[in-house]
């Protein structure tokens, strides 16, 4: 797996059981990894939610333009897996 999905991944756990799964929080920080251009990251993670699944696709496709793909940035130097 992607270093960056990895990372990404690990965060947002972290973050969502700091918020104790408060929905509201989950949101917040759904929305900031989206403007960050990441939250393609956390599609189909195994242990999404249905709550979470459906604002995760809502950000998607609310910030699409702000994603960020695999070596979109820098792609003379692939990230290694």
């Amino acid at each position: 797996m992607n270093i960056v999905v990895e990372r990404t991944r690990m965060k947002y756990r972290n973050v969502r059981e700091r918020a104790y799964y408060n929905i509201i929080d989950i949101e917040y920080h759904l929305k900031s990894v989206a403007i960050e251009g990441l939250i393609w990251c956390l599609q189909d993670m195994p242990d999404m939610t249905k709550a979470e699944e459906i604002l995760i696709n809502n950000f998607l496709d609310e910030y699409r333009e702000y994603q960020e793909y695999d070596d979109i940035r820098n792609p003379l130097h692939p990230q290694l897996n």
